[in-house]
């Protein structure tokens, strides 16, 4: 077997645990588990939320290094768990490299199923809605900003808008949005409209993952991605804020 080729392929698995939102300590793990099921040695891996380098030892003595970095990270479970399944099977039986390569392509052009995220874009901006005390009305007009929402980030993903200008300019946009309903009376509680939506964007495992790194002694990578939820709070916070002075006539 091409050993240099493994490695590389082996590589690929973490780059694409780390872009689809795994947690450091997994993408770690999983790196020397499959490095140790074919038999390298002095396995070395360090990752970061945006990048990982690793070095091994082959059966003939030599060695070897490599990183890889990622770019745009999203939260894809189903790619994460495509992926652990993947490297539990080679774990137990140490595939070809052929193998490899086909079940990555495969992961590869695993998407979300639009219509399930659509919905959970509007379920859970109106959820949050009425639980942050609006009412139906509330609840009914958040479900429709939070459809809304999706393709307004789906537009900036495909125009290449990076996360934190992203998240200023969604969370301008609903604001503008429920400014709008609330100045028409189809909504009478404007700030459980906003909240609601804007929970959408609020980094939740962002912060879980930045608390489980650090617990598990990952002080570097805990304190990246805790600051990452610090400055996508800020631009979240940017956004709405500046709206509600610019459209403070309407309100």
């Amino acid at each position: 077997m091409n050993e240099q080729l493994l490695i590389k392929n082996i590589a690929e698995i973490g780059k694409l645990l780390l872009k689809n939102g795994a947690e450091i300590y997994r993408v770690e793990e999983s790196l020397e588990r499959m490095c140790q099921s074919y038999g390298f040695q002095d396995i070395g891996v360090f990752a970061l939320p945006t990048y990982f380098t690793m070095s091994v030892t082959f059966q003939d003595g030599t060695s070897t290094s490599l990183t890889k970095r990622t770019l745009q990270n999203r939260t894809n479970l189903d790619a994460v768990c495509a992926l652990n399944d993947l490297v539990r099977k080679i774990c137990n039986e140490t595939p070809t490299n052929d193998f490899i390569e086909q079940q990555i392509q495969a992961i590869n052009s695993l998407h979300p199923i639009m219509p399930l995220v659509l919905l959970g874009y509007g379920l859970g901006a109106g959820g949050y809605a009425i639980f942050f005390g609006g009412g139906l009305h509330e609840g009914i007009i958040a479900g429709i900003i939070g459809f809304l929402m999706y393709f307004f980030i789906w537009i900036n993903e495909i125009l290449g808008i990076n996360s934190l200008m992203r998240t200023t300019l969604t969370s301008m946009f609903l604001t503008i949005l429920a400014i709008l309903f609330y100045h028409f009376h189809l909504i009478y509680n404007l700030d459980a409209t906003i909240i609601g939506c804007l929970m959408i964007l609020t980094p939740g495992i962002a912060i879980t993952n930045s608390l489980r790194d650090i617990i598990d002694g990952n002080y570097v990578s805990g304190q990246a991605r805790l600051v990452e939820a610090f400055f996508i709070a800020t631009a979240i916070a940017l956004g709405v804020g500046l709206i509600r002075i610019l459209l403070k006539g309407l309100i």
